[in-house]
């Protein structure tokens, strides 16, 4: 990502991304998108994209082995703060 916009909104985006993703119907979809999908423990899952960690509050990571990644530091601190996948 070379575009000077994009980097500006991933460097102020935590707070916004998580106020705006994370209610009504976004956050909705989102549960309804991982509710359907059965995780297999012997599975590696690579997070591709996690920005703040908001996704993985929906699923239950208890067992499984994931590895969350995001081109933003900002967005990954955050994620990191709120979880325990490694990032």
């Amino acid at each position: 990502m070379n575009n000077s916009w994009n980097k500006f909104i991933y460097k102020i985006g935590p707070p916004i991304y998580d106020k705006f993703f994370n209610s009504g119907i976004f956050l909705n979809a989102r549960k309804q998108i991982f509710q359907s999908i059965t995780f297999d423990n012997k599975q590696k899952i690579l997070f591709v994209g996690v920005g703040t960690g908001a996704d993985l509050e929906i699923v239950n990571y208890s067992d499984l082995d994931i590895t969350a990644i995001d081109y933003s530091p900002d967005m990954l601190r955050k994620a990191k703060k709120s979880s325990r996948i490694l990032l």
